[in-house]
């Protein structure tokens, strides 16, 4: 069924009673969508760059796809051949990794630990394919190895965090926990809510089962570093309760 301009303009006054019944929250999740999904894509990034007309396209190499994102300031992920620039981050997320990055830093202080931001990409391959992704926190266990810390990613982490949103949860939760998975040194990622206090937890040592934990006192503790933190303190500053 073909959907024209009359339809949608027929049906906003029934729109916009259906947004009155939402709650204050359901309203911002939706604001929140519309805000960051312009194209309304279930993906979570959307195409970076018009790098040739479509007869002329081609897959980007990985050498051709770092020389691009060396040379710019967004920042991209890379699937198969095809770069995608990440959308903008809201200042909840900002607040919640920035919490992460703090008790991280302060708990794997003294420790061979490597605390990484997403300024640095995670490089990995999937049955040949080679793809490039932002995670928002990640940690190495042990010192870089002297080549690894002249290029603009990392291989061998042992946890990695993704703070989602209603927009990149399905992603996060599906590929990314696939993808994860199969690199060889990850013991543990974390898959942290932005809009309700919820942590999920992946652990190799689980087979992969996911733990959820949602109580503001509930504490998620590693078991491949030395590092626990709280929900509350994950959560600091963002008013959630």
């Amino acid at each position: 069924m073909r959907i024209t301009q009359a339809d949608i303009q027929a049906n906003i006054p029934a729109l916009q009673q259906a947004i009155r019944t939402l709650t204050r929250f359901q309203r911002e999740e939706l604001a929140e969508w519309i805000l960051n999904s312009a194209d309304f894509n279930d993906a979570i990034a959307e195409r970076g760059l018009d790098w040739g007309a479509p007869s002329e396209r081609h897959p980007l190499t990985v050498e051709e796809f770092l020389a691009i994102e060396n040379g710019g300031s967004a920042r991209h992920e890379y699937i198969a051949g095809e770069m995608f620039e990440m959308r903008a981050p809201m200042p909840r997320h900002e607040m919640i990794v920035a919490n992460l990055l703090s008790q991280f830093r302060a708990q794997l202080g003294g420790s061979p630990s490597t605390v990484i931001a997403s300024n640095l990409g995670l490089r990995l391959r999937v049955e040949q394919t080679d793809l490039f992704y932002r995670p928002d926190v990640m940690v190495a266990c042990g010192p870089f190895a002297p080549a690894a810390l002249d290029v603009p990613y990392v291989t061998d982490p042992c946890v990695i965090v993704e703070v989602f949103s209603p927009i990149t949860e399905d992603i996060d939760r599906r590929e990314k926990v696939l993808n994860y998975r199969r690199i060889a040194t990850l013991e543990e990622y974390l898959l942290i809510a932005q809009r309700s206090p919820q942590v999920i937890v992946f652990r190799r040592s689980d087979d992969w089962n996911p733990l959820e934990l949602t109580a503001l006192d509930a504490v998620v503790e590693s078991r491949s570093i030395e590092l626990s933190v709280s929900l509350k303190e994950i959560y600091a500053g963002t008013s959630l309760r």
